[in-house]
């Protein structure tokens, strides 16, 4: 068998413009429709009180994070292979927009789904999820050719601070689709949050077109047939392990990674559902989600810069510990307002706020710090299994929240069990944490890292 093409960058080793900079970290704006709309506030909600109406409480719990971790296990299994193909073929601005295109199609198909058809839901959910994070593999990977190695880590936080920005403007529509959706002559809460798939769906795809303009990348002219690069994608995918394995700071990083993007990724995922279930209003969840919007957007880019001036490691190290913070003061949250300095302020608030503080800085960060163990040249590849892991990490938390609902689930106290799952997310933080204090201690640059 003959070998796969070398690895070599699939763009010109060039100075990026400010242009395809901008257009790039666009794409963060743009996918977060989907991760706004779907993954975070509308889906799961509507999963809880609509699609799942015919299931009870544990159940439904039980139901939304399997589906969750089936949809992250999916993503974990295909993405190295997903990083081999884009790699060898010079193909990953292609397969972002094909995947971003599937992902499109599956987010306006949720407002097809009707009352009771949990199992449709369930199914349109993982294929939008897999769409969505896959074409990520192929947008975070790009962010070496888009970026000077000095401004690696604020470029990282631009992206996400774009995707805050928008997640606050999308906030907006679904506040006002739903809470005022007599304005816009919707019969009630439920069409306007309906019409919010579509809305997010066209969101997605007008801002994936400037990256899709701006941003060059051709295929490579030698590259093998489409099943020659799956067989050779195998292989590929096979030497990236090995390499990985000898470079332990690369190796390292990806456990930590492991542990504490799931702790992140499940605080995401789960935040409108496990604010439902523990007693919450939709308002107060809207207003939440505004605050971490509001928070996220500066906190994404003085985290970016911070990484630059004291080290990305460090910073991650600090999110790691206000995580932890956020869990355990998860589990005993009030739902009563709690006096703040003479406001009555719900306790719902000051979590949002904690998390919009690092949610993507923490993101941010472990992006461009992976980036800059990767050796050059393979960065595609490489960025196949940091989103294998990355998605693979929305398993454990989803399916210990949803063990943790059917051990100690109790009629007379439903919200109970699910207030336990999420203190046990906390363990991630902790394991990721010291796996990261091993990788900077390998790192031969930990001394600014």
């Amino acid at each position: 068998m003959s070998n796969p093409p070398d690895p070599s960058p699939t763009s010109k080793p060039k100075k990026p413009t400010l242009i395809e900079t901008v257009s790039w970290a666009l794409y963060d704006w743009a996918n977060t429709g989907y991760a706004m709309v779907v993954l975070a506030l509308i889906f799961p909600r509507l999963y809880n009180s609509y699609f799942g109406s015919q299931l009870a409480d544990g159940q439904q719990t039980t139901w939304f994070t399997m589906t969750v971790a089936v949809s992250s296990l999916i993503v974990a299994v295909l993405a190295p292979l997903l990083g081999s193909i884009g790699e060898m073929g010079g193909l990953r601005k292609r397969l972002l927009l094909r995947f971003a295109a599937v992902g499109i199609v599956a987010t306006a198909g949720c407002f097809l789904i009707r009352e009771g058809q949990y199992w449709l839901a369930s199914l349109i959910y993982i294929v939008g999820t897999v769409s969505y994070y896959s074409s990520n593999i192929f947008f975070d990977s790009m962010l070496a050719s888009v970026s000077t190695p000095k401004r690696r880590h604020l470029v990282s936080g631009l992206g996400f601070s774009f995707g805050y920005a928008a997640g606050f403007i999308l906030l907006l529509l679904t506040f006002l689709a739903t809470s005022k959706h007599e304005w816009f002559g919707f019969e009630n809460a439920l069409v306007g949050s309906q019409v919010m798939f579509v809305v997010a769906a066209i969101w997605w795809a007008v801002f994936t077109i400037p990256l899709s303009l701006t941003v060059k990348e051709k295929p490579r002219p030698d590259r093998p047939s489409v099943r020659r690069m799956a067989i050779l994608g195998i292989h590929d995918t096979w030497a990236t392990l090995k390499q990985i394995l000898r470079l332990k700071p690369a190796l390292w990083f990806l456990l930590a990674y492991l542990f504490y993007i799931d702790g992140v990724n499940t605080i995401i995922m789960t935040a409108s559902n496990y604010g439902t279930t523990i007693g919450f209003s939709d308002s107060q969840i809207i207003q939440a989600f505004f605050i971490v919007q509001i928070f996220g957007v500066p906190c994404a880019i003085l985290f970016g810069w911070l990484g630059g001036r004291i080290g990305p490691r460090r910073m991650i190290f600090i999110a790691i510990l206000i995580y932890l913070g956020v869990t355990t003061y998860g589990v005993f949250l009030d739902t009563t307002p709690t006096p703040i300095f003479g406001f009555e302020i719900s306790e719902m608030f000051v979590l949002a706020a904690l998390i919009g503080t690092v949610q993507g800085g923490i993101q941010a960060l472990s992006r461009s710090y992976f980036s800059s163990l990767i050796p050059p040249g393979r960065e595609v590849s490489f960025f196949g299994f940091y989103s294998m892991i990355g998605k693979s990490a929305a398993v454990m938390g989803p399916a210990l929240m949803g063990t943790m609902a059917f051990l100690f689930y109790d009629s007379s106290n439903p919200a109970l069990s699910t207030r336990i799952g999420l203190g046990s997310v906390a363990i991630l933080f902790v394991i990721g944490g010291a796996f990261l204090g091993v990788a900077g201690h390998h790192d031969k640059r930990c001394s600014v890292n």
